[in-house]
């Protein structure tokens, strides 16, 4: 377990403009003063970057409260969403759920937390794409180049965790193309980039956000991005629907949930700090360009995309091969 706490003097955006002071000031339903955001992977990842980037500012709106950020990595989310399933519906916790962790994860596990029947959701907070990343000194251009070798021997990929979200692309990936692509997980997406820049995995498959830093560096090569379109941070990276590869239009989400039970007060007036981030040109500048399209929904809309996220993965599960996403 490893504990960050966000302190005023540490807020970038503590000088925001007037309009968000005016709303701090207003009455609003009273947080505690320590509040716990639950992060299910490593320090260092995606995840764990937007949990900090969105501390840092909601806390500038939050007088007299106090992120803590608690990362509980391992068991694709299980271990974070068993910790704050069973805390006090009283504000003090709040998951940072994933499409990977809190809709594919209990898919695939047998577990005594259930996603939806457990947890209240307050917002979803961003949406991001997941690409297809190698070294920039490795041997393939294109996703095309990629493939043909895969069709003759295996090609290694990293992933955040058995059962992820990115695990399962890859098994579509493999199943439309034909290669043969070996899955080595990982508990966040730091340490599988960490291990495909010391040549330990061929390849990873993680979320543009992750893979964002390196690639600016060039240090990376990015085949392919999911979604429909191309992602505007980068814009000169083909979708897998443009090179041929179906089945992968779907991207990933990030987003808020509470224990059963939190008073809807308090989850609106956390799903109205989330919306007034999006509305901050500076907030929102710096979030693209770490590869995340800022959402900040209502707690209605986060729990209706969640049981649609659910239902899409329940029907791409249901095709994989047996045993395949559990290992």
């Amino acid at each position: 377990m490893q504990r960050r706490f966000f302190t005023k003097a540490s807020i970038a955006l503590a000088a925001g403009s007037a309009g968000w002071r005016a709303n701090a000031q207003a009455p609003s339903p009273a947080f505690p003063p320590l509040v716990s955001l639950v992060v299910p992977f490593a320090p260092g990842g995606g995840a764990d970057q937007l949990a900090r980037e969105f501390a840092s500012a909601a806390q500038a709106l939050m007088p007299g409260t106090t992120f803590v950020i608690d990362n509980k990595p391992g068991a694709n989310g299980a271990i974070a969403n068993r910790h704050v399933a069973r805390q006090k519906p009283d504000g003090a916790t709040f998951l940072l759920g994933t499409s990977s962790t809190h809709a594919l994860g209990p898919l695939l596990n047998r577990s005594d937390v259930d996603p939806i029947a457990d947890f209240t959701p307050a917002t979803l907070l961003a949406e991001t794409a997941t690409a297809w990343a190698v070294q920039a000194t490795a041997p393939w251009r294109t996703l095309d180049d990629a493939i043909a070798t895969a069709r003759k021997k295996p090609i290694t990929y990293g992933t955040f965790g058995v059962g992820s979200s990115a695990h399962l692309y890859g098994l579509i990936l493999a199943g439309a193309t034909g290669a043969k692509l070996e899955h080595v997980p990982y508990k966040g997406s730091s340490q599988a980039i960490t291990d495909l820049l010391a040549g330990h995995v061929d390849s990873v498959l993680l979320t543009t956000s992750a893979l964002d830093a390196m690639t600016k560096h060039g240090r990376l090569r990015l085949l392919a991005v999911s979604g429909e379109a191309r992602t505007p941070l980068l814009p000169n990276v083909p979708t897998f629907k443009e090179q041929g590869v179906p089945r992968l239009e779907f991207n990933g989400w990030f987003g808020l949930l509470g224990p059963k039970g939190v008073p809807a007060p308090l989850l609106d007036r956390l799903a109205g700090i989330a919306k007034a981030l999006g509305a901050n040109q500076d907030f929102n500048k710096r979030l693209s360009g770490q590869g995340y399209d800022w959402v900040g929904s209502t707690p209605k809309a986060f729990g209706e995309e969640l049981v649609k996220t659910i239902e899409i993965y329940r029907q791409i599960v249901a095709t994989a091969p047996a045993g395949e996403l559990t290992r």
